[in-house]
């Protein structure tokens, strides 16, 4: 075997001298990722925070830095931009500080003569300097967009070589002269690479620093293009150096054009491409970006009826990209999230995929613990194999069966599946229900007064499941539990209630 793969080796070798073979390119394979899995019940908040548009980065210290937009950040100031730092021992004990108000760019909603305000959009850590995008709005009533989206134009790119405490350019250079005029640069995001930026060859990310824009939308942009600058060019603050993917291999220089009018979108989806920073995942060599938009139209401003998530996964920045996952809000029973980006740090490979965090945020926006209004996260899992098929069943099914500690709760404005959910404080109530099929989810609400279940699976214990959630709206349709990879066949889980903590039963899922 291994004479054999040296024999390859070579023979890729001589191909590559003969200019038919990158030796390199092909050693740099990668794993696409099949399905996103994404994991609501494991939703955490930094309830201390107030405002939107987080996109946590990874610096060379090992922290993560963000701006948050219209609020107070984790300070006690509302701006139209302010600087964050999270730090702390591991993902679930990160402590948020405020690092800087960012004073000159306004307070929260302030406008200038042009009638828009402030917001910053794609932030990263490169070779120890930051960076950020700094862009107009306009919105609400001031919005000038027949789909009521929030429009976002003349971008600039400012930098701190302090950790946030100063920043250059000034607000009144990026409104006076901006590096980006117009809309079709409007919403520029980077793609993490990594720690400090990343030391990664694969797509000559370890020379190039790459961004994507839509054409100038925080909410359902139309189409994506890609930008590209050398590393040790960035921090000039220069328009001028950037290029512009206009169609083929992005390896090639032929590639990409210093104009901007020359760009070909890498990725259209009309009306359906918010602002979101795309995420490289090392140990599938693959790139993750989450494609966001409010459906139906909206009638007024922020009045969604449903926020939809879309997950695309692609080999290279430029594409080709293909949806393999979606999500939508409704596990959040009525209130809403928003503005999601895909983080570089603390994601975890496992056999089968990789696990990493979205954050986002939502509303309602009333700065108390309970509110949306800050930043959240979420893990993603991603697969390399689909998803199995999954049947959904009611919790009225008589097939499943429900000891005599259990009220049926039918509300006409509920968002549980099919408008009910079976409902218990008692101690050791059960529920029996046996399926054909590979595996099971069990769904059911979260709350601050939820208590605990403890799940079975053909007899065996697969441990206790806490469904308490504090500061955050009842979530319904939830799944709670999960296994998948059992024999093909007839099997049986078992729920039992622990403790007097309130349960509510919404159904399974069947996966086959």
């Amino acid at each position: 075997m291994i004479a054999f793969r040296h024999f390859v080796f070579l023979v890729i070798l001589a191909l590559g001298h003969r200019g038919l073979i990158d030796p390199v390119r092909a050693e740099q394979t990668s794993t696409p990722i099949a399905a996103v899995l994404p994991d609501p019940a494991g939703v955490a908040k930094w309830d201390d925070s107030n405002g939107d548009s987080a996109d946590p980065f990874w610096s060379d210290d090992d922290n993560l830095y963000h701006f948050m937009c219209d609020g107070r950040g984790f300070g006690t100031q509302q701006r139209n931009l302010n600087f964050n730092k999270l730090s702390g021992p591991d993902l679930t004990n990160l402590h948020g500080e405020s690092v800087n108000p960012m004073d000159e760019y306004g307070k929260a909603n302030a406008t200038e003569k042009d009638g828009a305000n402030w917001k910053a959009v794609g932030q990263e850590c490169i070779d120890g300097v930051f960076y950020a995008f700094v862009a107009r709005n306009y919105y609400g009533k001031h919005s000038k967009d027949p789909l009521l989206r929030q429009t976002s134009f003349n971008s600039s790119l400012i930098k701190s070589t302090d950790r946030g405490q100063t920043w250059t350019r000034t607000a009144r250079e990026n409104y006076e002269k901006p590096m980006w005029p117009g809309a079709r640069f409007g919403g520029p995001a980077f793609i993490h690479y990594g720690r400090n930026g990343g030391s990664v060859a694969r797509d000559s990310a370890d020379t190039f620093v790459y961004v994507v824009s839509n054409n100038g939308f925080w909410n359902g942009g139309d189409d994506l293009i890609l930008a590209r600058i050398r590393r040790a060019d960035l921090p000039k603050l220069n328009a001028g150096d950037w290029q512009y993917f206009t169609g083929g291999d992005g390896l090639e220089d032929s590639a990409w054009s210093g104009q901007i009018e020359k760009a070909s979108p890498v990725l259209s989806r009309p009306a359906k491409l918010g602002w979101s920073a795309p995420v490289f995942v090392p140990a599938m060599n693959r790139y993750l970006l989450v494609s966001w938009y409010i459906t139906p139209t909206l009638k007024a401003w922020f009045t969604p009826e449903k926020v939809v998530y879309d997950f695309c996964e692609a080999p290279h920045p430029w594409g080709p990209w293909s949806q393999v996952g979606t999500m939508d809000d409704r596990f959040l029973g009525g209130s809403h999230m928003y503005g999601p980006n895909l983080c570089a740090k603390y994601q975890e490979p496992f056999e089968g995929g990789v696990k990493l965090q979205l954050f986002t945020s939502g509303c309602p926006f009333p700065d108390q613990p309970g509110s949306l209004y800050k930043m959240w996260r979420f893990p993603l899992i991603l697969r390399t194999r689909p998803l199995p098929a999954a049947t959904e069943v009611n919790d009225s099914d008589p097939s499943i069966q429900f000891s005599k500690q259990w009220i049926v709760v039918a509300q006409g404005n509920s968002r549980d599946l099919n408008g009910d959910v079976h409902y218990t404080r008692s101690d050791g109530a059960t529920v029996d229900y046996q399926f054909t099929g590979t595996g099971i989810e069990v769904m059911a609400n979260k709350h601050r007064d939820s208590g605990e279940i403890e799940v079975f699976v053909d007899k065996k214990s697969h441990g206790i499941v806490n469904l308490k959630l504090e500061n955050f709206p009842r979530l319904v349709q939830t799944p709670v539990f999960r296994v998948e990879g059992l024999p093909a066949g007839q099997h049986a889980v078992k729920i039992v209630a622990k403790g007097t903590g309130a349960v509510a039963i919404d159904g399974f899922r069947v996966l086959n």
